[in-house]
């Protein structure tokens, strides 16, 4: 079935929000933060044997109708919709940066699409989160479309349809989040949508979309077992439920091959075509220059061209288009991407070349292997310049094992690229929209000591994880950790009378740590 290209008439929303004095970008932040958490909803599922994710779809359509929009308001926004355990927040911001260079002429007469892009989580501020034209949306446009979100939930009418006796009043931090973007995203009059499932797919808010255009499965893997299941099988599963009826679906090449037997499973059941996307078949077998560094990045960027392909068939854009500018808006979108935190480097502003920092957000094993890869390759480069120290930052998010993270590190860095620290801190930090309550934080520092004695004894065991002794070292926030880490490499250094070679950072572990680096030691993403 053909889609259109989006041309919003007015919603219906009749929310009074974003005019009061007290409602700025500041206290919008701040109301969002005091929702429910991811946490407690996970001890909630524990408890309730997985009702609850059963009902959040229906829930979450309860919140679209008391808002004033229809389920069906969401098929204007001509979404491509992708979930997967990695590459899937690399794989939007390809879709995204190619599909804004594709020449089309739309009611804004700049000839170009209008893109909004949807993804999570945020490093720095969470207006990252939602996106038009490559750039978050301004704090002004953030605290507007929060609060005419926020009111209309919490105004007694129209009244909220129930689903079912424990139904929640108000959704939860995530939900909230998709509620207003899409929100935002009608009221934009955004042409198409590129739309990152948050976990899974099956249950997941993002999954009320019910005609998306084209959808893609990144690579999986096990993550998020809590509330997805132990096994491949049952992740695929979940995450494949972003499948809609009759709807291409194009998932990686190198799928672990039980969850590929589930993802063609699902696909046929909904008699969904589904197309396993090649690289060298995609972007053929010369080298394409990609904005976003790691080779890995070549699967995703492989997977990105072929959505943007199947929804310019889909949708009016091929009545516009031929192949050749298609093909140039690839190559160009593919050249230009960017996606902070994720395989990216920068000199510290304070410090110059003398302190390097190399932040990804990886947080599974496939995706640290991919990290160490990454980084091994710029440490290549380092040591034909004259070396340097290199110190490792890190944390694993909750219910991950740092120590399994630890020796993947390690073990794909090999014996070449040593560690002469390593630093560890929890995901505390000091700005607002950083604040992470969905997790425990523990104040006496329990899983980081473990992180890091778990290090000393990979540091024993396999020499090439650190240059003599394993020295660590344990912070109470981030803000802590990189105040050390720069005291101690550049402060004391430029003060000594042989400053030594320059220090090499790698943070890793989680995408929250990474983003309270950028904030704290960059300043931005």
């Amino acid at each position: 079935m053909a889609h259109q290209e989006a041309r919003a008439p007015e919603d219906s929303c009749t929310a009074a929000g974003g005019s009061g004095s007290g409602e700025t970008y500041e206290a919008a932040v701040r109301d969002l933060n005091g929702l429910q958490t991811n946490y407690q909803i996970l001890e909630q599922i524990r408890a309730s044997g997985g009702r609850l994710n059963e009902n959040s779809i229906p829930e979450f359509e309860a919140f679209l109708e008391k808002m004033g929009h229809a389920v069906g308001d969401l098929d204007r926004l001509n979404v491509i919709h992708v979930a997967g355990t990695k590459g899937k927040g690399s794989t939007c911001a390809f879709v995204a940066s190619i599909l804004s260079q594709l020449p089309i002429a739309t009611s804004g007469g700049d000839g170009r699409l209008k893109v909004g892009l949807f993804t999570s989580p945020h490093l720095i501020e969470v207006r990252e989160r939602i996106q038009i034209n490559g750039a978050p949306i301004s704090q002004r446009l953030f605290a507007q479309y929060f609060y005419e979100t926020y009111n209309a939930l919490r105004s007694p009418s129209p009244a909220l349809r129930r689903v079912a006796a424990e139904s929640p009043d108000m959704p939860m931090y995530f939900r909230f989040l998709t509620l207003m973007a899409f929100h935002a995203f009608l009221r934009e009059h955004v042409d198409v949508a590129v739309v990152e499932v948050g976990v899974g797919g099956e249950y997941d808010s993002t999954n009320a979309v019910r005609r998306p255009v084209v959808c893609g499965i990144t690579s999986l893997g096990l993550d998020h077992q809590i509330t997805l299941g132990s096994t491949i099988q049952q992740i695929a599963w979940h995450k494949a439920g972003i499948i809609k009826r009759a709807v291409p679906v194009h998932t990686v090449a190198g799928q672990d091959p039980a969850a590929l037997a589930v993802i063609r499973e699902r696909a046929a059941e909904r008699c969904a075509p589904l197309r396993v996307v090649e690289p060298d078949a995609e972007l053929g077998e010369s080298k394409v220059r990609l904005g976003i560094a790691g080779a890995h990045q070549r699967t995703n960027a492989a997977l990105a061209a072929a959505l943007c392909r199947d929804w310019v068939a889909r949708t009016t854009a091929s009545l516009a288009l031929g192949a050749d500018a298609v093909d140039a808006a690839i190559a160009a979108g593919l050249r230009s991407a960017a996606w902070p935190g994720r395989s990216q480097t920068f000199a510290s502003p304070r410090h110059g070349p003398r302190l390097i920092w190399h932040v990804d957000g990886a947080h599974t094993v496939e995706s640290t292997a991919a990290c160490a890869r990454w980084f091994a390759q710029t440490q290549q480069l380092v040591a034909a310049a004259g070396g340097a120290r290199r110190v490792l930052l890190f944390n694993a998010a909750h219910a991950r094992s740092a120590a399994q993270l630890l020796a993947t590190l390690v073990d794909a860095l090999g014996a070449g690229c040593r560690f002469c620290e390593a630093v560890f801190c929890p995901n505390v930090s000091r700005r607002s929209d950083s604040a992470n309550a969905t997790v425990f934080t523990d104040p006496e520092l329990g899983p980081q000591k473990e992180a890091a004695a778990a290090w000393t004894r990979l540091a024993a065991q396999v020499p090439s994880a650190a240059s003599g002794p394993a020295t660590t070292a344990v912070l109470p926030s981030i803000d802590d950790a990189v105040a050390y880490i720069e005291s101690k490499y550049c402060d004391a250094a430029a003060a000594a009378t042989d400053a030594g070679p320059p220090t090499h950072v790698l943070v890793t572990g989680s995408l929250h740590l990474v983003g309270g680096v950028l904030d704290v030691a960059k300043g931005s993403v």
